[in-house]
C-alpha cells in the first residue's frame, strides 16, 4: 500500500504494540479517537506508519512505529518523508516530535532527516519496568 493509504485503527495498534516493547502501546480505540480529530494524518506502508497532527503551520509527530519484522528497511524514513511532504502541501512550515533519549535507531533516523534538538524533558517516559527516560524534543523546518 502506498503512503497515505487509509488504514484501520486495529492495524496501527498491532504495529505500535510490536514496535513499543518498553512502553505502553496505544490501543485501537486510542488510534481511532486520534484519527477522528481535525488535522490528524497518517502515512502508512505495510508494517510501518507515522501519525501527525497539523495545527496551523506546525506538524506535531504523534507517533512513528515499525513492526519488528519491518524494521531496518527504510520504511520509517519513507512514511516520515511522506507525512512531512503532505503537511508542507497543506501549509506546514515546521515539524516537531518527542523521542526517547535512548532510542538510538529513531535518533539516527531523525538526524538523517535533519531534525535538531530544541529541548529535553527529564524523566518524561515511564517504562514498563518502572524506570524513566528523558524525552528529546526535536524540530525541523519544512520550508
Amino acid at each position: 500500500m502506498p503512503p497515505n493509504t487509509p488504514v484501520l485503527a486495529a492495524d496501527l495498534a498491532r504495529i505500535h504494540r510490536s514496535a513499543f516493547v518498553n512502553a505502553r502501546p496505544w490501543s485501537a480505540d486510542e488510534f481511532q479517537h486520534l484519527m477522528m480529530q481535525p488535522g490528524v494524518h497518517v502515512s502508512a506502508v505495510p508494517g510501518c506508519f507515522a501519525m501527525g497532527r497539523l495545527v496551523l503551520d506546525e506538524l506535531e509527530i504523534l507517533t512513528v512505529a515499525c513492526a519488528v519484522e519491518a524494521q531496518r528497511r527504510g520504511l520509517a524514513r519513507q512514511v516520515m518523508l511522506s507525512l512531512c511532504e503532505a503537511s508542507a502541501v497543506l501549509g506546514g512550515r515546521s515539524v516537531f516530535l518527542e523521542v526517547a533519549a535512548d532510542n538510538v535507531p529513531a535518533l539516527g533516523l531523525y538526524k538523517s532527516l535533519e531534525f535538531e534538538q530544541v529541548g529535553r524533558r527529564s524523566g518524561y517516559y515511564q517504562r514498563r519496568d518502572g524506570t524513566q527516560c528523558d524525552a528529546l524534543i526535536l524540530r525541523k523546518s519544512l520550508t
